[in-house]
């Protein structure tokens, strides 16, 4: 009961015009092509400027979204909880939505997943709180436009910082992984 209280007073008694033009983009930001693309871009670029260490990190951002959000598509499958607009009456749904599976909250999921890895690599109090608050943003932004209930965005910000942390600390194992990988592609 206390989700669906929160999921109201979030998505009913907060809203305002400020929140309603902002939070439908905002929400777009934390979706999982948002943080591919962002990761890809980084890639490039680092590759490009020839920056190593920024490839290195950002090729774990890229394997920890990559995890959390299989992880996240196997529990939409699993558990298919229809999302807050199908169950609840006076839902305010300020974005379309098509996939009918409400948890957990891919776009936390994604989020968390990339900023988490920052916060693990940097440990940087301020970036630190900055990333946090982004990621934060972004799953009150999924209840805000009527697409998920406090407890997907919980579950999404869960998943996407064990992946991030499953990263992060067996980063070695990962990179020789995908060294030996790329070594077998080099070869054929």
């Amino acid at each position: 009961m206390i989700n669906i209280d929160l999921f109201y007073f979030i998505n009913n008694g907060l809203k305002n015009p400020l929140f309603d033009f902002i939070m439908p983009f905002t929400t777009e930001l934390g979706s999982f092509l948002a943080m591919l693309g962002i990761c890809l871009i980084v890639i490039i670029l680092s590759i490009l400027f020839k920056k190593p260490s920024i490839k290195k990190i950002t090729l774990l951002c890229l394997f920890s979204l990559l995890l959390a959000d299989g992880i996240a598509l196997l529990l939409k499958c699993i558990i298919m909880e229809p999302r807050p607009f199908v169950y609840l009456d006076n839902v305010r749904l300020l974005v379309v939505e098509n996939d009918p599976c409400s948890f957990p909250s891919g776009h936390t999921t994604s989020t968390f997943a990339v900023l988490s890895v920052l916060v693990f690599k940097f440990r940087h109090r301020l970036w630190s709180v900055v990333l946090i608050l982004f990621g934060v943003v972004i799953g009150f932004s999924r209840i805000y436009v009527g697409v998920h209930y406090p407890l997907d965005v919980l579950a999404g910000c869960i998943i996407g910082v064990l992946s991030a942390y499953f990263t992060y600390r067996y980063e070695d194992k990962i990179r020789s992984f995908f060294n030996g990988v790329v070594g077998v592609v080099k070869r054929s």
